[in-house]
């Protein structure tokens, strides 16, 4: 069993996530990570968004639009629940086959596709007769929001069970709206010809991959796999040879990597952006044990938690430079005004010798954020331990 210290684990993660990997393109980002979690938190950018930001820099949001939800027209990705919602490859869709069919013979799924259930059957009804609809276009007195399921109505509840189960699927979004669709209406992607199992292998070696040296439960929690579910498939890939085991420095369980992969990802820093912002929803970060693990960094995002009570922020963004995590920054984009606000600014018990040292590039980051969605004046922050 090879041996890795902390430093090289970390290396090898962000490595691995594609930090300062030479990506080019938002599709080259999607390709490294397998997914963009979907988020409606849009305060300073929504969260898929974001990963392609911290790798490849300022692009362009309407090419994002495009082929994440079609701008109109069907988009190049797909939608499904994949970690939660996720944007993922097409190429990828088939590997969630067993997972649409697992929904597929909940109760919940056959009650929705009874012929007694006369909502559900004008539902489908009304997207056979017009094609994709976002829930607005549902006529209908039982959508109205209600109190349960997120205050999702009737209407909403049945399409969302049925996009779980592959019946429905997103065919895009208009303003953030998903468009629903009959899977049967839309071209169809090719099956990947592979059992179940197969399938589930397929997934956690993605995961693998795209995490680096990971344990059981970072694995698991990649596609949302029970980790017993995940147990039995990491075990048949070792004895297949296609995972091995990895001793890490200060982790208590073992470590899976892919052969070959501690020496094919090897982490250099970016000489010219070496300060990069992250999503609270990216793979660096959304796993708190494991960042913990990584880089000694605990981070919760508060935007449940009453403001009275936040630490740091309600959307507070992680900061990695070069290979730490180093603080964390609460951005707010007024739109009408045209401004970003640095609400709150907090480092990591640095030195003041690393402050005037980061401090550059910070200011050169933040400016590279206003300037990609668009604001025209960065409003210096008025809480936290970092002063501008």
């Amino acid at each position: 069993m090879q041996s890795l210290s902390s430093n090289e684990a970390r290396h090898l993660a962000l490595a691995s996530q594609g930090i300062d990997q030479g990506l080019n393109t938002i599709t080259d980002v999607l390709e490294n990570l397998n997914l963009f979690q979907v988020d409606s938190v849009n305060v300073f950018a929504r969260a898929h968004l974001m990963p392609a930001f911290t790798r490849i820099g300022a692009y362009d949001l309407k090419e994002f639009e495009t082929l994440a939800f079609g701008d109109g027209e069907l988009p190049q990705y797909r939608e499904y629940w994949a970690h939660c919602a996720a944007l993922i490859q097409e190429a990828d869709w088939p590997l969630f086959e067993f997972r649409r069919n697992t929904y597929l013979q909940k109760q919940s799924v056959r009650d929705v596709l009874s012929k007694t259930n006369k909502t559900a059957s004008w539902v489908l009804q009304e997207l056979k007769t017009n094609g994709p609809m976002t829930i607005g276009e549902f006529e209908h007195d039982l959508n109205k929001r209600g109190g349960s399921w997120w205050g999702w109505s009737e209407v909403k509840q049945i399409l969302e069970r049925l996009l779980f189960a592959g019946v429905v699927v997103s065919a895009g979004r208009i303003g953030f709206q998903r468009r629903y669709a009959l899977a049967e209406d839309l071209p169809a992607v090719a099956a990947a010809d592979l059992t179940p199992d197969q399938q589930k292998q397929a997934l956690l070696l993605k995961a693998a991959r795209s995490l680096g040296a990971a344990t059981e439960s970072d694995l698991a929690d990649y596609f949302r796999f029970y980790p017993t579910e995940a147990r039995r498939q990491l075990e048949e890939l070792l004895v297949s040879g296609d995972l091995e085991h990895v001793s890490v420095e200060g982790w208590e369980k073992p470590g899976f990597v892919i052969p070959g992969h501690l020496e094919q990802a090897q982490f250099k820093i970016d000489s010219s952006r070496q300060l990069k912002l992250l999503s609270p929803f990216d793979p660096i970060i959304w796993n708190r044990n494991r960042a913990k693990r990584l880089f000694d960094f605990d981070y919760l995002i508060e935007i449940y938690v009453p403001e009275a009570k936040r630490t740091y922020g309600y959307y507070t963004l992680p900061i990695l430079y070069k290979d730490r995590l180093i603080g964390r920054v609460d951005l707010k984009h007024e739109r009408k005004q045209k401004q970003l606000i640095v609400k709150s600014l907090w480092h990591e018990n640095l030195s003041k010798k690393e402050l005037l040292e980061i401090h550059p590039h910070l200011e050169q980051e933040l400016q590279l954020a206003k300037n990609w969605i668009g604001a025209e004046t960065l409003i210096p922050p008025s809480k936290g331990n970092w002063a501008f």
